[in-house]
């Protein structure tokens, strides 16, 4: 049932109380259309408040695109447009696991054979436990890797846990798997990516790796004093060179085409339902990381299972999956998920820097998806991060993927 309270009256009362029903978007499960004014206007509203540069939305709803919206400037002077691509950052890693399911479907190579024949890194050459990792490993997150070496005192690879163990969200994991997957197939590995995911699911223009010829398309991510510091260009002056990848973050797409990606995914596009049912099992657990909050869901709320599969995250309702991931860093902050019964899913694009975008999260998942299971998790982020504030940066590198 659409609400007859205001926009702006309902958004404040989304921010007192945390429940308010978009006048926009009717709550999970109700077929009701979507008024596509009311959502623009209080997205645009949304989007001012919170001083995000740029935002790109779409609802999917039984599969198929419902609405999308685009705010902010892509750059000075040039509006957002459904053409505009956003760094996604981590969400990266579910092209980078949809990529090898298909290389693994087609028997190129295998989930839980081992790594070491065809890489391994230097930094763990001399570490027997570097013969254990499998891709499998790799794509739910239990290598044992950190999330980044440059992230622990030695800046070496190394190993937290004995693989297979437990849970430790990593982009490591993914940059080995990926390096794996090339070495053994003897291909560049964002090729790869293009010829049996980007092109066989027709969006070609998604750029997994730094490419030059995307940069007139892409939003500008732009710090607090509003300064670009250049394409894929942190505010301390590193940058990515165009013509690599990193098969944990930075992938550029546009909104329709990551929303497309979605359908395809939850579809099983690509492989056989054995390989679809491995990548939907909970893999392995989140322990005191878990996304939902069972103790403050509603009746109904608490998955049976949350964790990992592979590639996806993974909430097991029984009868439904949510498959979801989420990307942050210093100018970014993303979120794709999708119910694989109904067919009906969001995406959310912010390029913004700092607490913004977490600010803005909670109060968009309240627009386009009231009752979303994720909503928890970003108010909890966003009051860690305002603690955090004026420490180190709390939206930097997936710290809450």
């Amino acid at each position: 049932m659409r609400s007859t309270i205001s926009t702006l009256t309902c958004l404040m009362l989304v921010l007192a109380l945390g429940a308010c029903a978009s006048p926009g978007a009717a709550r999970h499960g109700d077929p009701a259309a979507i008024d596509a004014a009311a959502m623009d206007s209080a997205f645009a509203g949304l989007v001012r408040r919170n001083a995000i540069n740029t935002a790109g939305v779409a609802v999917i709803r039984d599969g198929e695109i419902a609405w999308s919206g685009y705010y902010g400037e892509q750059s000075p002077g040039v509006p957002a447009s459904r053409t505009t691509l956003f760094n996604v950052a981590s969400i990266t890693k579910v092209f980078t696991a949809e990529t090898i399911l298909r290389l693994a479907d087609a028997g190129l190579l295998a989930l839980d054979e081992p790594m070491a024949p065809h890489w391994v890194d230097p930094d763990v050459a001399d570490d027997p436990r570097h013969a254990l990792l499998t891709p499998r490993m790799a794509l739910s997150h239990t290598t044992g890797f950190p999330n980044w070496r440059f992230l622990v005192p030695e800046r070496k690879l190394g190993f937290l846990h004995d693989p297979g163990t437990t849970y430790g969200y990593s982009g490591e994991g993914y940059e080995y798997v990926a390096t794996y997957a090339g070495k053994r197939l003897d291909a560049d590995f964002g090729e790869l990516v293009r010829t049996h995911l980007l092109e066989p699911l027709g969006i070609p223009g998604a750029a997994y790796g730094i490419r030059e010829d995307t940069f007139d398309r892409l939003a500008q991510a732009r710090d607090e004093d509003g300064r670009f510091h250049g394409h894929y260009c942190r505010p301390n002056g590193w940058c990515r060179e165009p013509g690599t990848y990193s098969a944990a973050d930075d992938m550029a797409i546009a909104v329709e085409d990551l929303a497309r990606f979605l359908v395809a995914a939850r579809d099983g596009e690509g492989y056989g339902a054995s390989m679809r049912g491995e990548r939907e099992r909970v893999h392995v657990t989140l322990g005191d990381q878990a996304v939902v909050d069972c103790a403050m869901a509603a009746p109904g709320g608490c998955p049976r299972e949350q964790g990992y599969g592979l590639g996806w995250q993974v909430l097991d309702y029984g009868d439904d999956r949510l498959l979801s991931h989420g990307g942050s860093d210093w100018s970014e902050l993303a979120l794709a998920y999708i119910h694989t019964r109904s067919g009906d899913g969001v995406v959310i694009l912010f390029n913004a820097p700092g607490l913004e975008g977490l600010a803005a999260m909670p109060q968009a998942l309240a627009l386009v998806d009231p009752d979303s299971p994720l909503r928890g998790k970003y108010e909890r982020w966003y009051r860690q991060a305002q603690r955090e504030a004026g420490g180190a940066d709390a939206s930097a590198e997936d710290s809450v993927p």
